[in-house]
């Protein structure tokens, strides 16, 4: 059982470093400490791009574009599509220690592992959620938590390997909840595919929000997740 020690918000901040260093520490974190380490933490206004986007047409324009209307484009280590951040938006990035010999024939296990605590969080609000393929929504994938078809929560992962170790990796792994204002927060994802001309569009149908669901806040994501993570509802099965 992997124990996961919070962090304080403050140690993840984009405004101080780039979202792929606030990422880094993390994982440097959890290598110090040789276990799990946890942060949440509300969005600030921007939007998040897995490293792939550097390579894109037009993406530093677009980027000036965007940030002259307040919105900075951060890049993170894990993969995926565009994530647009607002207060609105709750984070989870969870950094700990796997053995593997090959890490793509396990990954499926921590996706799971990860959807589980999740699936936890939104049956507190009396959400009935499971995994799956959204088509349309942004930053699609196969681990989408989804109720009713619509997209409440996405995941991803970073394995890096421990230099010196055989077969030993940090993992770190992410979850973005959707608090609240699904609708607003696609339309900040297409605001990024519009200035990149790329003729992408995320459908604001194939999402929902905990707020839209239940009327609970971030704030209250926020806590129940932390109160999850404290009491190590989460720490059977990792290694």
């Amino acid at each position: 059982m992997t124990v996961f020690t919070l962090q304080p918000e403050h140690f993840f901040n984009p405004a101080a470093r780039s979202w792929a260093e606030s990422e880094q520490r993390l994982i440097d974190a959890g290598v110090k400490a040789g276990g799990g380490i946890a942060w949440v933490g509300c969005g600030a206004d921007g939007i998040v791009v897995p490293r792939s986007y550097r390579s894109k047409a037009g993406f530093n324009e677009a980027c000036a574009t965007l940030l002259s209307d307040g919105l900075p484009v951060h890049v993170r280590l894990t993969g995926g599509g565009v994530v647009p951040q607002s207060a609105d938006v709750v984070n989870l990035q969870l950094a700990y220690p796997a053995v593997a010999a090959q890490p793509l024939q396990v990954s499926e296990q921590h996706y799971l592992m990860l959807c589980a605590l999740l699936q936890k969080l939104f049956a507190v609000f009396g959400i009935d959620t499971g995994y799956q393929t959204v088509s349309g929504s942004f930053c699609d994938g196969r681990f989408n938590l989804a109720h009713n078809g619509r997209k409440i929560a996405g995941t991803a992962q970073c394995w890096q390997r421990l230099p010196g170790v055989p077969d030993a990796y940090t993992v770190l792994s992410s979850a973005v909840i959707l608090a609240d204002n699904p609708h607003g927060l696609t339309e900040r994802a297409n605001l990024l595919e519009t200035a990149l001309g790329s003729g992408v569009r995320y459908l604001p149908e194939k999402t929902t929000a905990v707020g839209v669901l239940s009327g609970a806040g971030a704030g209250d994501v926020c806590a129940e997740l932390v109160r999850l993570l404290e009491a190590e509802a989460f720490g059977e099965g990792f290694f």
